[in-house]
């Protein structure tokens, strides 16, 4: 490179080894050393970014220069249910406000003002109460069971604004609100607070300038700009971390113990591509073309001329199509105008039973279990237990002999394998599998949903030609890790932590 070698002799002159500090380590414990303790989110000297930041403080950490406290945050995160009883009324208070008027209520009335199911929610509680029905009749024996009822309502309401004001009342009412299922959760993470000790502290007196050049690059070399700016030192006998061995991805370890359950089971494992046609991911499992998970809010869609649909799925999905519009004896299908343009359109997987179903299809007479434990993409936004990018593991069973008994048994064996000793499934809804049921599990006397369940449709099994019961279902591999690994926030599972990926264990 011309102009190059003439500048070799002048750089070399410059001595890289007196300052122990990056630019940026210098920033933050200069900062530091201005602030007092500070928690590590906080600290943006000169709106440094965010990774600089916390890259820098684990080095000012390793050099001994700072201490970092660790402090746990506990947050309480409102669930599925939460919004609905706090505008209705939990179900309990409901029914008590009227029952303490009135002195006591039919279990007919109860569910002819809450529905069924709340129903029976509101009379579950109010027995853990005292209050359990009598010949049919639920009776107010218990004067103080109101301020109960009222610190669990409060305590709900503090948390859906974000409020941890509770008194003791309300706090005993949070601890009952965790066992219940889609109520609430708790969040535990681990708060970093970050202060200069004394060696930092005199580190920072005798620090020079630190606005040298810390990068050698080719235009810095062209335009001489290194004569006027200089170059920072650096200490070259530095120790770097030194990985002890090579170790699995702990997300690999739980992939490989997954797909062991099913192979012992009997399962075969299939693969499949990550981009599928719409008429594949959503018009061959029953799903209308209007239903909202085709929105681009949930969907990542690919231009079209990404590649021509094969013919054989073409024909199949007019065949779709047609069930869609007219449904078949006895089952009158969804009515609308069934759009083939739609069904040939690509996008990025939203789960991999649009995979397990086309392999169905191919052998639509032959008895068949079969797994899948692979990427599925949504278009959520990331959060502590959410991904844009994650795995789902699937099973389903083609047979005969598949019935709802059948998947209780699968189900519960399955989950148990898991590390899960109590299993419970909860009748739910899913677009195309009726019966439904969720999977809940409890850990350390939480429940916690796992993943779904289901008979798939018959108009499913029409369309695909399929000749017996198909029974399926699934969970996110991601959030089961969680529980394993015992993290409080989904994305840890994919950070470049050495330390926590050499020595992971499994807690449950």
């Amino acid at each position: 490179m011309p102009g190059v070698s003439k500048h070799i002799t002048f750089l070399m002159q410059y001595d890289f080894t007196d300052v122990e500090l990056s630019y940026e380590e210098s920033e933050v414990l200069r900062h530091l050393a201005h602030s007092g303790e500070m928690k590590e989110e906080n600290i943006s000297p000169g709106g440094m970014a965010r990774e600089k930041v916390r890259s820098s403080i684990s080095w000012l950490e390793k050099k001994n220069l700072i201490t970092v406290r660790l402090e746990d945050n506990i947050q309480f995160i409102p669930g599925r249910e939460a919004h609905g009883y706090e505008e209705k009324g939990l179900p309990e208070l409901v029914i008590y406000r009227k029952l303490a008027g009135n002195r006591q209520m039919s279990i007919d009335e109860v569910n002819s003002i809450l529905g069924d199911a709340s129903g029976k929610i509101a009379i579950a509680q109010l027995s853990r109460l005292g209050i359990k029905p009598v010949n049919g009749f639920l009776k107010d024996t218990d004067s103080n069971i109101e301020k109960i009822l009222n610190d669990r309502q409060s305590a709900l309401h503090k948390i859906i604004l974000g409020q941890e004001n509770f008194t003791e009342g309300e706090k005993e009412q949070v601890d009952l609100l965790l066992k219940r299922s889609g109520m609430i959760e708790k969040k535990t993470q681990k708060i970093r607070f970050v202060s200069i000790n004394k060696l930092g502290s005199e580190t920072v007196s005798n620090l020079g300038d630190s606005s040298g050049i810390g990068q050698i690059t080719r235009d810095i070399i062209l335009d001489e700009s290194y004569r006027e700016k200089g170059f920072r030192s650096y200490d070259l006998n530095m120790h770097g971390i030194s990985v002890k061995k090579n170790t699995e991805h702990p997300l690999r370890t739980l992939i490989n113990e997954v797909r062991q359950i099913f192979i012992s089971l009997g399962f075969e494992e299939i693969r499949d591509d990550y981009i599928e046609s719409a008429g594949w991911n959503m018009d061959a499992l029953f799903i209308p073309q209007n239903h909202p998970a085709r929105d681009m809010q949930d969907t990542f869609f690919i231009e079209n001329h990404w590649k021509n649909p094969d013919e054989e799925d073409i024909k199949l999905f007019r065949k779709i199509g047609n069930v869609h519009e007219h449904g078949f004896r006895g089952y009158s299908g969804w009515g609308y105008k069934w759009s083939p343009e739609e069904a040939e359109k690509y996008l990025l997987r939203t789960h991999t039973t649009a995979s397990t179903m086309r392999h169905l299809h191919k052998f639509p007479k032959k008895d068949q279990a079969l797994f899948s434990v692979d990427r599925i993409f949504r278009h959520e936004s990331m959060d502590w237990k959410h991904l844009a990018e994650f795995h789902q593991v699937e099973g389903v069973i083609h047979s005969p002999k598949a019935t709802i008994q059948t998947l209780k048994w699968v189900l519960r064996k399955f989950y148990t394998e898991l590390g899960f000793d109590r299993v419970e499934l909860i009748p739910s809804y899913y677009p195309y599998t009726e019966p439904s049921m969720d999977v809940v599990v409890e850990i350390n006397g939480k429940e916690m949903e796992m993943g779904g369940s289901g008979i798939i449709r018959p108009e499913v099994n029409r369309m695909l030609g399929l000749k017996h019961n198909v029974i399926a279902w699934g969970l996110g591999l991601e959030r089961l890790a969680m529980l394993y690994y015992d993290l409080d926030d989904i994305r840890k599972i994919y950070n470049s932590d050495l330390s926590w990926l050499q020595n992971y264990r499994r807690k449950l």
